[in-house]
């Protein structure tokens, strides 16, 4: 016979087979009376059970005649040999209900009706690139194969309907459990409490390149693989929901337990309740995947190990909420979660979450992050003992930051909680956070601004909720705090004094901005005097922590003295008060002259003698006021009295000379400080214009 010509149809069919023909004419099941599983059949010889492959191969062909639309319907049958289905056109469906299929089926480049293999048993099902107008269906079917292709192949299949393996049980020692690379559907993927065990770096579950018209349904499954990931979904589309609530999936390598770079969920991916393990690599990796909807983390437990971090969101675009609430994320090599650059369009959700990390980079990164809700991480557990807890540089929530009884432990010089540059569109809450780090600063918020309200209670930083600025060091002194550019329009939960302790004695150095910061905001309340103190006390600052930025030791003098007259011109009065008491000295001075003899009759000061008196006659005491006068008259830089006519130091004698000097240098004082009050008051006016 030669190639072109078609094989004969069977003979010699056995009753079963007869019936099996008669059937499928009619449209109706075939169901031999047996108590056998499917596990059982594989091993029997009863030929009232046994189906030979070919028969059904030509029945889908139609080569036994016309055949009625339900389709070839067999149940509790063992099929010998293997189902060759390989580039078949069917002309109806096929289901094999609780059958055994030993030796396995092939239907490479099929095209076929709706494939029903439920609650069948089956070694190797090879579907390469097979097209079919229904669903393929495998619930609970029990599917065992080896070689590094997969126990069950669909990868580049086309199935029209469902493709459902829910309550599944597929086994491969050797390669996938199912490989199903740029598989499309045009329902939902059913895997609901399937249990797939593969191997090998290929994945146990294939999905790359998938798309889904439907759900991708993964809830309650059990995916393992001990030599490489769990599920491998790269650049999956879904149309609908990928669920894998309360689903356990174990991976190992590098490349991640549970892969979904570049993949589209159109609804949402919902992760709860799920435990997701990984010792030698991330437990979930899913950069720059984009969601239409929630991504769903709540109560979920991920171990991971690695610099990639156990929970990896690069670059996500998160449509709804991210949520993470109660989740537990570990690694003790990495960062728990790595989420830089990621964007939600709602709140980012991590109240009661637990996140253990390691490494500089953070236990929690969110680097270049926008976030257009809040971002919540009240009574969350953080913890990295050799760098930051949190990591958030330059993050943007459109909403609020909510810290409220969180415990945050970080370590090294980076600080625990870092908001370096981050942007707050609305509130700060940090009230009853606890911070820790020994070995660097508690919070770094450089250049960062908040919109609303910041609530940062003074206990954060200083245990003893310090209110003075004293030059006494705090003892809580190496609790620090990093707020050089920080920007807020007011402060709760902390008075300015409380905060003006903070920035004396819990800031690594001197920093002029935010006590401007702090002085704009108590002026913009109304406080003036409040600011005034604060703008002398960043003054005392300067001249503590950076004496050489002033200058020399005559420069620092100067600046000393400007601190002691008039407080560095904020307070005027004081300067005021000076130039008082010295006019007050300059009086009291020339009263004094006035008591003291400088020879026989005579005095340091004395009325002027009129022209032509002899030199040995007596001169004349002025009074009291004249005396007082006087010495103001002579201390007074202008505008004389006209007092000098009359009364005056006796100039000739040394006594005389020495009172003379010593009012030229309170005149010289009085000068400096007119000048400086001039200066200050000037001063005042333009700050409060």
């Amino acid at each position: 016979m030669s190639e072109s010509q078609t094989p004969p149809v069977l003979d010699n069919l056995s009753p079963l087979e007869e019936a099996v023909v008669a059937a499928a004419c009619r449209g109706t099941w075939t169901r031999p009376d047996t108590d056998l599983t499917p596990g059982q059949l594989a091993d029997t010889e009863d030929p009232g059970l046994r189906v030979r492959a070919e028969l059904i191969r030509e029945l889908l062909m139609g080569r036994r005649g016309e055949l009625d639309p339900r389709g070839v319907l067999i149940r509790g049958v063992r099929v010998v040999g293997e189902l060759d289905l390989d580039h078949v056109i069917a002309v109806t469906g096929l289901a094999l209900l609780a059958c055994s299929l030993p030796d396995g089926i092939t239907c490479i480049h099929a095209r076929l009706h709706q494939v029903d293999l439920r609650h069948s048993t089956i070694t190797d099902v090879n579907a390469e690139s097979v097209r079919t107008d229904g669903s393929l269906l495998l619930r609970g079917a029990r599917l065992t194969g080896s070689g590094e292709r997969g126990a069950l192949r669909l990868f580049g299949a086309h199935i029209g309907g469902q493709l459902g393996l829910d309550s599944a049980t597929v086994t491969n020692t050797t390669g996938p459990a199912l490989n199903a690379d740029d598989v499309r559907t045009d329902g939902s993927l059913l895997l609901s409490d399937a249990h797939l065990t593969g191997s090998g770096e290929d994945g146990a579950l294939r999905l790359f390149g998938a798309h889904i018209g439907g759900q991708l349904a993964l809830d309650s499954a059990t995916v393992t693989n001990t030599t490489g990931p769990g599920l491998d979904a790269d650049h999956i589309r879904t149309d609908g929901h990928l669920l894998l609530s309360d689903a356990h999936l174990t991976g190992s390598g590098e490349d991640g337990a549970l892969r979904l770079p570049g993949a589209h969920i159109d609804g949402q991916l919902d992760l709860e309740r799920a435990t997701v393990t990984n010792t030698t690599g991330p437990a979930l990796d899913a950069d720059r995947i984009r969601t239409d909807d929630d991504l769903l983390l709540s109560d979920a437990h991920l171990t991971g190990s690695g610099e990639d971090g156990a929970l990896r969101l690069l670059g996500a675009h998160i449509d709804g909420q991210l949520d993470l609430e109660r989740a537990t994320v570990t690694n003790t090599t990495g960062p728990a979660l790595d989420a830089d650059r990621i964007r939600t369009d709602d709140d980012l959700l991590l109240s009661d979450a637990h996140l253990t990390g390691s490494g500089e980079d953070g236990a929690l990164r969110l680097l270049g992050a926008h976030i257009d809700g809040q971002l919540d991480l009240e009574r969350a557990t953080v913890t990295n003992t050799t760098g930051p807890a949190l990591n958030a540089d330059d993050v943007r929530t459109d909403g609020s930051l909510l810290l409220s009884d969180a415990h945050l432990t970080g370590s090294g010089e980076r600080g625990a909680l870092r908001l370096l540059g981050a942007h707050i569109g609305g509130q700060a809450y940090l009230t009853g956070t606890r911070l820790t780090n020994e070995s660097g600063p508690l919070l770094v918020l450089t250049e960062a601004r908040v919109d609303g309200a910041l609530f940062l209670p003074a206990v954060l930083v200083c245990p003893q909720a310090g209110q003075t600025t004293s030059t006494r060091p705090c003892p809580d002194s190496p609790r620090q705090l990093v707020a050089r550019g920080l920007v807020f329009p007011q402060l709760r939960d902390i008075s300015w004094r409380q905060w003006l302790h903070l920035l004396v004695h819990h800031t690594p150095g001197y920093l002029p901005q935010p006590y401007q910061q702090l002085a704009a905001v108590e002026r913009a309340a109304g406080h003036d005097n409040n600011a005034r103190h604060i703008l002398i006390t960043q003054q005392d600052d300067l001249r503590r922590r950076t004496p050489d930025a002033l200058g020399g030791h005559l420069a620092r003098g100067r600046h000393r003295l400007w601190g002691w007259l008039g407080r560095y011109g904020y307070r005027a009065h004081r300067l005021v008060t000076a130039l008082l008491t010295v006019l007050l000295l300059a009086g009291a001075t020339g009263y004094t002259a006035g008591q003291v003899p400088t020879r026989a009759g005579h005095h340091a000061a004395e009325r002027v003698t009129p022209p032509n008196t002899p030199t040995t006659a007596a001169g004349i005491p002025c009074s009291t006021a004249e005396l007082i006068g006087l010495g103001i008259d002579r201390g007074l830089p202008l505008g004389a009295t006209g007092l000098r006519a009359r009364c005056d130091l006796d100039t000739g004698t040394r006594k005389g000379q020495a009172f003379t000097y010593l009012l030229w240098a309170l005149q010289a004082i009085v000068w400096a400080l007119a000048t400086l009050t001039i200066a200050a008051y000037t001063g005042l006016i333009r700050k409060t214009a």
